[in-house]
């Protein structure tokens, strides 16, 4: 009896074509080639593809990503040709987009309108980020499409919080309005909403441990006043001698966010170690300087609070902000008017100060949960555990 032949399944190989059209005034990959019955499924299940009339074939916008999830998915079943990409970046290419470079228009705007630090290195590394998303398309190809699909690249696949979402919306607005003089519009339609997070905030007890635990003299000075006048970190690290005024016992803040100047309080115990510091450090510029007579670091001083806090058993995620949480709430448990609060902190709007109402415990010690009014019996007595 003759062995069984065992016939493989016969494989109908296409070639399909993966194409660079304009389409409504997009970049986008066309989709063109005969398909079999399991590549038309294939590409129908494709997201955010669409079916042109004006083309004859299916398309999606032209990305990095949508390309290499093209060919991935097409690949085993078909020859596949690119055309029109004068560029196909490699994996290779890929990770050296890390290097693209924000134009100096970006940057010297950002300086002309004297935009803060803070805020023109946090624009010029959302800016970059997406300029590597549409690498290796120029500028000049820029337009609502292409950044809609990298807020559904940020939101699907980076999966970034709605802060972030909205710092890179804000980059890329700044390059359409003030670097290209464009119309001043609404760019999008869905911002994301705000989230609205509570802030962590120590107990009077674990900030006492967190600055007994400060050995240093120079580090438990930066958390005094950090702590005692609710200072953002940059308005530390900006902080002169000629800024406290040690007769009205106040703090000038210069130029802080939003480029408001404010006073805020000097505590007598911060004070008096502020005078035994500077006779002892001899600093005349800056009240905290570094190793190179500029600033100190805000990276030192989180790590000088995460040191501490590791020591005092501190187990919350705390920072500088932290401290500055802190003080607000302490003060409005201490009976301090909102008001007067969001004078010292400097906010703009009084919403944001509302939230420490949210965390002070202050009134609780009046309230009972209505758990404490049911007759259970009490843990010592229940063999049910």
């Amino acid at each position: 009896m003759p062995d069984k032949v065992v016939v493989a399944p016969y494989v109908c190989y296409v070639i399909i074509t993966l194409e660079k059209i304009f389409h409504r005034g997009e970049s986008c990959i066309a989709i063109k080639g005969k398909y079999n019955a399991h590549l038309h499924q294939i590409i129908r299940s494709f997201p955010s593809r669409v079916y042109s009339k004006t083309h004859r074939c299916f398309y999606c916008l032209y990305s990095y990503e949508n390309l290499m999830q093209l060919k991935t998915l097409l690949g085993p079943y078909c020859d596949i040709t690119v055309l029109g990409f004068e560029k196909i970046a490699t994996e290779q290419e890929r990770q050296s987009t890390s290097d693209v470079k924000v134009p100096d228009s970006y940057t010297e705007m950002l300086t002309r309108m004297r935009y803060s630090a803070a805020t023109k290195a946090n624009y010029t590394v959302q800016f970059r980020n997406f300029l590597s998303f549409i690498y290796p398309c120029p500028l000049s190809d820029v337009e609502e499409g292409r950044i809609n699909a990298y807020m559904l690249h940020l939101i699907n696949d980076r999966k970034v919080s709605v802060s972030t979402q909205n710092q890179a919306i804000n980059s890329i607005k700044f390059y359409l309005e003030h670097v290209l003089k464009g119309e001043r519009k609404v760019y999008y339609n869905e911002r994301p909403r705000k989230e609205w997070k509570l802030p962590t905030v120590l107990s009077t007890s674990e900030v006492e441990s967190l600055l007994k635990c400060t050995k240093n003299f120079k580090h438990r000075n930066i958390l005094f006043l950090i702590y005692s006048a609710g200072l953002r970190m940059s308005e530390l690290l900006a902080l002169r001698w000629t800024d406290l005024d040690f007769e009205r016992r106040v703090i000038y803040v210069r130029d802080g966010k939003g480029k408001k100047d404010r006073v805020s309080l000097l505590s007598p115990v911060a004070y008096e170690y502020l005078m035994h510091y500077k006779k002892t450090f001899g600093t005349t510029t800056w009240v905290f300087e570094g190793q190179s007579e500029g600033p100190y670091s805000a990276r030192s001083v989180n790590n000088i609070i995460k040191r501490s806090a590791k020591l005092a058993g501190i187990t919350k995620n705390i920072s500088a902000h932290t401290l500055r949480h802190s003080f607000a709430t302490h003060l409005l448990e201490s009976g301090t008017d909102l008001r007067y609060i969001q004078t010292l902190l400097g906010h703009e709007s009084s919403r944001t100060t509302e939230r420490y109402a949210h965390v002070t415990r202050k009134g609780f010690e009046n309230l009972r949960s209505p758990l404490d009014n049911l007759n259970l019996p009490g843990v010592e007595v229940n063999n049910d555990i």
